[in-house]
């Protein structure tokens, strides 16, 4: 009898033993870098603290989670801008025929890449504002 079964459902040991390699994280850079600058144990805490809305702490968690939100969001639109402009030089550099290249996609694809490159790092700057702010509120509780 290996793995005896609980008596709770779903509570039986594991029959494999489990490795200390972390499971691949599909966080953005957003949430990445609040869970670098909190640990394991302070993101446990601010996601504590955001249940608590009725607290300045609370609303600080709660935009701190916010703002980590949307920069994964803008590192999103960035990454797909960024592929579209990739895809219209790589089309223009194996035309054939230079002069049927869109000129136009080409010069709106690298533009809407530049203003989200530099509203991401607007957002990242805000986060890491944010951040800031909601480290020294727990130094204050």
């Amino acid at each position: 009898m290996n793995n005896p079964a609980s008596r709770l459902r779903g509570t039986a040991k594991a029959s494999t033993p489990q490795t200390n390699t972390p499971a691949p994280s599909l966080a953005g850079p957003g949430e990445a870098a609040v869970r670098t600058a909190l640990g394991d144990d302070g993101y446990t805490a601010l996601r504590r603290h955001r249940q608590a809305t009725h607290t300045a702490l609370g609303t600080l968690a709660q935009l701190l989670c916010d703002t980590a939100r949307e920069a994964d969001r803008l590192h999103t639109t960035l990454r797909r801008h960024a592929t579209s402009a990739r895809d219209h030089l790589n089309d223009a550099l194996t035309d054939p025929f230079p002069p049927h290249t869109d000129a136009t996609a080409i010069l709106y694809s690298s533009r809407a890449t530049e203003v989200h490159s530099a509203r991401y790092a607007q957002q990242m700057h805000q986060l890491d504002l944010v951040l800031d702010a909601y480290q020294t509120a727990l130094l204050t509780v």
